[in-house]
């Protein structure tokens, strides 16, 4: 549990302080975007290839030809007539344009900023602001600057309501001017920001729009492009259109035409949007007053340590399906309350909360596995103490498959019995801890030997030993390492130092091979794993015919190791439960070093 919190918290702080991934968070926010239709108050006036075709190039246009829209526009009775153009340049005709203009009473222009300059004022200043011409902007209701915010991977998502220039003189948007405009007020001399706030318009239409702190606003687009209803410009200069599409809205003017530059990628559609789109989506923003705030990288932060919370205390409490289960439904809830906040105007931070369920699901699992994988080995190694590790492998894999049942299968094996000759009466003259002692020093001897030639160790009785190959798991040539393992033993026994008074103990051994039963027996309380029959039962007999120093070996393990082991044959033996003789045979040696 320490270490998912851990790791949690510190995919937290990151998150944080160093924000990874950014542009993959700004791009799953631009998924939330759904089309929801424009607003009715505002119009577009598009300059389109069919104006462009009748009138020529915009250089070369007569501004009598605006004049005569503004006329139009002014006597359907637009509320507001907004030029996202500018009007730079000194012409012939400008006093007859700004005549209509003066005459129409509520024609708004643009500036457009050039040159972004560092400034200690928070708002985006520019070193450059193109004015147009002086008697436009005189003749004009207002000017307000067509600057956008080019943001991560060239996407507008955001505009500037106010803009400075290097004489901290300030230009609010042409968002903001039209809206001024279009409800017949008078823009201030000062946009001032409270509680991250700014306040636009007088009673009774007061708008509190949140800005960040370069005073700019996270545009709620209302759709595609061509989401908006569109006039042709050139149907408005001639009277071409119907009244009722701009009676009491404002109208944006603007250049639409083919392979124009004033086009940007939006949040809500890979296809390009003119600027005079963006520019009725702010405007319908502030109108509808479906602003767009984005979640501070505190409350980013808390989300996230809350969900490493409460993931990091649940899942090591939880077995895997519940704790799968609790990741998912806490990954669901968190998508769909960020669809829920964005239709509140929050925007959430998705990436980052989402990825910590993961990021500790997957730690605590694997924490998990650790754990569990160290408890499996502790028990292997405890367990083994007592059983041989292969029984202990087994078993805790029947065990782990649910297959760990009375029973077994039906395979050849090759049996060892080893018992310590005259332990009996040399343990009669000395203390049980002495006894104990050379009990484990001699049997050490033949189990390192059994171990090292890949044997189980099954069982203990008292100074015997019953060991087992070819089971639970499949040897080659199990014969062999039996007889090797037995050679093995006595030669080190053979080897090891006594005390003067102590007599020397030698191991008689007997091994066979045959089909047995291998498996669990015992009761549904109490079983072991170990094999059974008359394999197992002639093994043990001849063991006990075995005199102390030899290695007796009976009939089908003299067949598989005849060639590679010389031994002595025997007189055939009589064995309990036994109708005929049996033949039995002295193993002496390996016959080569190839054959170890």
């Amino acid at each position: 549990m320490l270490i998912a919190i851990g790791i949690g918290l510190s995919f937290a702080l990151i998150t944080y302080f160093v924000q990874p991934f950014s542009s993959t968070e700004y791009r799953l926010s631009d998924m939330l975007f759904v089309p929801r239709g424009p607003n009715p108050n505002i119009v577009i006036a598009a300059i389109d290839d069919e104006t462009l075709a009748q009138y020529g190039r915009w250089a070369e246009w007569p501004r009598t030809l605006h004049a005569q829209a503004i006329e139009n526009l002014a006597s359907a009775k637009a509320k507001a007539i907004v030029y996202d153009v500018l009007f730079a340049s000194q012409t012939a005709n400008d006093s007859i344009l700004a005549q209509a203009m003066d005459d129409a009473g509520n024609v708004v222009i643009a500036v457009v900023g050039e040159h972004p300059n560092k400034s200690p004022n928070l708002e985006l200043t520019y070193q450059d602001v193109i004015h147009p011409t002086p008697a436009l902007e005189n003749a004009s209701v207002a000017v307000g600057h067509a600057s956008v915010l080019i943001g991560d991977g060239g996407i507008v998502r955001n505009i500037p309501l106010v803009i400075m220039d290097t004489a901290n003189a300030s230009y609010p948007a042409l968002t903001v001017s039209a809206l001024y405009t279009h409800f017949g007020q008078t823009l201030p001399a000062d946009f001032g920001v409270s509680d991250g706030k700014m306040h636009l318009l007088d009673d009774p239409f007061d708008r509190y729009v949140p800005v960040d702190d370069m005073k700019s606003m996270h545009i709620n687009y209302a759709g595609p492009p061509g989401t908006y209803t569109m006039i042709s410009y050139a149907d408005i200069i001639h009277g071409n259109f119907d009244p009722e599409l701009v009676k009491f809205k404002t109208v944006l003017v603007g250049m639409m035409a083919s392979g124009e530059p004033d086009s940007y990628v939006t949040p809500i559609s890979p296809q390009k949007m003119y600027g005079v789109e963006i520019h009725a989506n702010a405007m319908a923003t502030i109108l509808e007053q479906r602003y767009l705030v984005e979640a501070t990288d505190r409350m980013t932060l808390l989300i996230v340590l809350l969900m490493v919370g409460i993931l990091g205390f649940a899942l090591p409490f939880l077995n895997l399906r519940w704790g799968a289960l609790l990741s998912i439904l806490l990954f669901i809830g968190y998508a769909l309350a960020v669809f829920f906040s964005f239709d509140h105007g929050y925007i959430l931070n998705i990436l980052y909360p989402l990825l910590a369920v993961p990021i500790i699901y997957v730690t605590v699992l694997i924490c998990r596995i650790t754990s569990v994988q160290a408890d499996r080995r502790e028990t292997r190694d405890i367990f083994g103490k007592y059983v041989s590790p292969q029984v202990a492998h087994e078993i805790l894999t029947l065990a782990d498959t649910d297959r760990l049942k009375l029973g077994g299968v039906r395979r050849e094996v090759t049996v060892l019995f080893s018992d310590i000759r005259g332990f009996t009466a040399m343990s009669e003259k000395m203390s049980p801890e002495a006894v104990v002692e050379t009990l484990n020093r001699y049997l050490g001897i033949i189990i390192d030997c059994i171990l090292a030639n890949g044997g189980m160790i099954n069982k203990f009785a008292g100074d015997s030993i019953m060991a087992i190959w070819n089971a639970p798991e499949d040897q080659e040539e199990h014969c062999r390492l039996a007889v090797k393992a037995a050679l093995e033993a006595q030669q080190a026994a053979a080897k090891l130092p006594v005390g003067p008074e102590e007599p020397r103990v030698q191991f008689g051994i007997g091994i066979n091979t045959g089909p047995a039963l291998a498996g669990s027996v015992g009761s549904e309380g109490r079983a072991e794993y170990t094999v059974i029959g008359d394999t197992v039962n002639l093994a043990s007999r001849i063991c006990a015919n075995t005199p102390g120093g030899q290695i007796w070996i009976g009939p089908q393990t003299y067949e598989q190791v005849k060639t590679i082991v010389e031994v002595v044959e025997l007189e055939p033996q009589s064995f309990k439960g036994k109708a005929e003789l049996v033949k039995v045979y002295q193993a002496v040696k390996l016959l080569s070093e190839d054959s170890k």
